[in-house]
Parts: structure tokens; sequence; C-alpha cells
């Protein structure tokens, strides 16, 4: 049995165990490390000793953190918002102000993709070989072009979510440590929704224009529904789901640095934050959209790869 000594505030407990195989002599918990006492009396002493540190300096931290957080987000929102007596121009000047960083960076990022990086070759590459295919006899060439277009717009937009949900998420997930891993998703997420959101718009709008220029005679309805299903899941994802469920991440994260956790790879292990309910409040918030995001994700991808049967059966015909 574990029994604790009156020290004072803020110093680190003692933790005395009596054990009678070992001639009735109290031992004291050693240092965090290599020990000769026997697993389960090591988990013992070392549980006790954790909850004890937790109810001072761990809660305190929390809480400072939470204050902290509080704060940055009202100095944010009172940015946000033009001051009472302020004109408009002087508000849209504060606006254009807030938002500059962003769209330097932007900018930056697309200059350099731009500048140092051989993408654009590719990019016109493939535009060349489209041309070339374009030119080529066949039949009419606007209608090859709308084909062309919503066929490369799906076969694109699948190939992006076997990608990202089924190869890249779970190599990275067990290679990285998981708040190296949180800080990829924090970029990624955004970028991946929108960009899958636009490619499947394209791929609607085209088989639209595509289904206008045959007067509607091989229309399949189910491939509508599905075009518009994808269309409609990614942009509410990317609008109202992702960007809550990075702000409870990044809680979550700060919360998790504090107590020295996020090291581990493939798994989450809570340790002091367990007995924490602030963060368990967090991290339920971020579990409930991460879900949700995840279903949608799911359901998207099961409609995709329906779409592309449907090609398939239209070719085959």
């Amino acid at each position: 049995m574990a029994e604790r000594s009156n020290s004072p505030k803020f110093e680190r407990p003692e933790v005395v165990l009596t054990d009678i195989d070992d001639e009735g002599q109290d031992q004291h918990l050693p240092p965090p490390g290599p020990s000769t006492r026997s697993q389960s009396k090591r988990k013992t002493a070392w549980y006790s000793y954790t909850f004890n540190m937790s109810d001072t300096e761990l809660k305190a931290q929390l809480e400072e953190l939470i204050a902290k957080n509080r704060i940055l987000d009202s100095q944010l929102k009172a940015q946000s918002e033009p001051k009472p007596g302020t004109s408009y121009e002087q508000a849209n000047n504060n606006s254009q102000s807030t938002h500059f960083i962003q769209r330097t960076d932007f900018f930056f990022y697309c200059s350099s993709i731009a500048t140092k990086t051989s993408q654009p070759f590719h990019v016109a590459l493939a535009i060349a070989v489209l041309v070339f295919w374009l030119s080529s006899p066949g039949s009419d060439s606007s209608l090859r072009g709308w084909r062309a277009l919503y066929v490369g717009a799906v076969a694109t937009h699948l190939g992006a979510q076997v990608w990202m949900t089924l190869v890249s998420g779970i190599v990275l997930y067990f290679s990285l440590p998981r708040h190296e891993f949180g800080r990829v998703q924090t970029v990624l997420f955004p970028t991946y929704y929108a960009f899958n959101a636009g490619i499947s718009m394209l791929a609607l709008l085209s088989y639209f224009r595509m289904q206008c220029l045959t007067k509607f005679a091989y229309t399949s309805y189910a491939q509508f529904a599905l075009l518009l299903a994808v269309f409609s899941i990614e942009a509410y994802v990317r609008l109202r789901l992702v960007s809550p469920m990075l702000r409870a991440k990044h809680i979550k994260t700060q919360m998790e640095e504090v107590a020295g956790g996020g090291q581990e790879v493939g798994r989450l292990i809570l340790g002091e934050l367990a007995h924490c309910p602030r963060y368990l409040r967090v991290l339920r918030t971020f579990r409930m959209y991460h879900s949700s995001i995840a279903m949608g994700t799911m359901i998207a991808l099961g409609c995709s790869v329906y779409s592309t049967m449907i090609i398939v059966d239209a070719m085959c015909h």
C-alpha cells in the first residue's frame, strides 16, 4: 500500500511503499528509470507520483495556457472588427493590413514553386500533350475537350483521395512523432479539401456542359447525383469543419506540450492529462470534428469510385 508524506506545496511528494517481502523495511520510490522492483509495484508508485504532480504545477500551467488562448482570441477578434467612429476607408485599410502577411506568404509560396521547382515544366508538358491531342483528327473538338476535362477531373480527384486517405496519412502517422504528424496535417488539410472541392466542381460543370452539347442524349442522373454529393461534402468539410478541428487540435497540442507528451509514434498516451477535465473536453471536441471529417471523406471516396465505374460502363457501351 502506498502512503504519501506531508510535503509542502510545489515540492516533490515522497511516496513510500511497504513491502512485507523485503523484511518489512520501507523503501522510498526511486526516480524514473530502471528499477529492481516488480512491474506492478513500479506502476502503482509512478501513478501516485504523477497524479500528485498534476494537482499543482500542471494544473496551474494549463490554466495559464487557457487564459493566454482566450486573450489571444479576443485580440484577434478585436483586430478584425472596425473600431467605432472609423470610416469605411480606415476599416478597409485595417482589414487589408491584417491579411497582408497571409497574402504575402501565398504569393511567395507560388513564386517559389514557379522559380525554384520543376513543377512548371510538368504543367507545360501536360498542356502540350493536351493541345496535340485536341488538334489530332477526330470528332468535334469542343466535345472532345469537355470530355477530356471531365475524365481528367474525375481521375485526378480519385487519385488525390486514394493517396491522401490510404497511403500518405497512414505512412506518416506510423513514421513521425504525433505532434510532427499533426503539424503536417495542419498544413495539408485546408489545401487538400479546397483542392478536392474545386476539382469535383470542375468535374460537375464539365459533365453538365458535355450533356448540353449532346442534347442530354446519354445522360446519367446517377452520375449527376454522385458528382454533386462529392462536391457538397467536400465544400462543407472545408468551410465548416476544418477550421474548428484545427483550433481544437492547436489547443490540445499546447496542453500536451506542457505535460511533456506528443512524441510517441502511432499511438496516443494521455499520461498525466488523463486526470485533466479541460484537456478531456478539448480532446472530445477534436475527435468529434475529426470523426465527422473522416466520415465525410469515406463517403466521398465511395461516391468517387462508383462515379468511375459509371465512366467504365459508358466506355463499354
